[in-house]
């Protein structure tokens, strides 16, 4: 595992020179943040690693509590309701409520979906060389792979910018011009796109590289050496850090109860990939 120096990282006006461990292979380097052995270290089961190709990063956490996943079934009424209460109070009253439009077959129900697995992880940072790559950085990076980011070459808002924006719609087409405008990058996946409906190319997560980032990240996370899910949404990020602090008051240790939510439903097929270790990047050597 090569150190990789993050030369010049601003941070709230504040710039780190601080030392991440790079993870190499897959078609590019990732640098890794958190969880660094302390002695016999823990056990590779134990390790969550959440990489995020927008951020170029990969945080390592270590599991605190029981993993929790849920996936649920939709399922609507097969006969529309309104036209089952309109026959069934008919049919009531011309009988005299002696027999009704409701049986076994009226309550059948039509599948409509099923939802995106959601998964609940607990996880601990604690520093052993460097509060910042241990602590700081990755719970930060974690918030980061909930937000949008702002356009990398926004100018600000000025006449320059509105005439450069009406000049880009001629000559530099739309995304050029759009460049000159404010608006926020989402923090995920796009659902423009063609992967998963005219094409039936799966993506495992050792088959991963730049050109995979399409919209505003890309994250996958692996569970140990028990689960992997490529391309998911953080949709909750709650952190505490401790009371507890290293002389420059970086906290050294804190938690987050993260939660993911996988950024499609799953299939039997798909589900049966997460289970497979062979999609798993290798967590013996970390």
């Amino acid at each position: 595992m090569a150190n990789n120096v993050n030369q010049g990282k601003e941070i709230g006006g504040t710039t780190f020179f601080s030392v991440g461990r790079e993870t190499p292979g897959k078609g590019f380097n990732l640098v890794e943040y958190g969880y660094q052995a302390d002695g016999e270290g823990v056990p590779p089961e134990y390790l969550v690693r959440i990489s995020s190709l927008r951020n170029r990063c990969t945080v390592v956490g270590v599991l605190q509590e029981d993993i929790q996943t849920r996936v649920e079934s939709v399922w609507e009424p097969f006969i529309n309701a309104s036209m089952l209460t309109t026959g069934n109070m008919l049919i009531q009253a011309l009988t005299g409520s002696q027999s009704s439009m409701i049986s076994k077959a009226t309550s059948r129900r039509l599948w409509q979906g099923s939802t995106p697995m959601v998964i609940s992880l607990k996880l601990k940072f604690e520093a052993v060389n460097n509060t910042f790559t241990e602590v700081v950085e990755p719970c930060r990076l974690l918030q980061c792979m909930a937000l949008p980011s702002e356009p990398a070459n926004f100018r600000g808002v000025s006449l320059q910018a509105v005439w450069d924006t009406g000049k880009d719609l001629f000559t530099g087409g739309l995304t050029k011009a759009l460049s000159n405008i404010p608006f926020l990058i989402p923090p995920g996946p796009t659902p423009f796109t063609t992967e998963g409906i005219l094409s039936a190319n799966k993506r495992t997560m050792g088959k991963i590289d730049m050109e995979d980032s399409t919209g505003g990240d890309k994250i996958f996370i692996e569970i140990g050496r028990f689960l992997s899910f490529w391309s998911v949404i953080v949709k909750e990020v709650p952190l505490v850090h401790h009371l507890k602090f290293d002389h420059g008051g970086n906290p050294i240790s804190a938690e987050a109860q993260v939660v993911f939510e996988t950024y499609e439903m799953c299939t039997v097929q798909s589900l049966e990939d997460s289970y497979n270790k062979k999609n798993m990047s290798s967590v013996e050597g970390n």
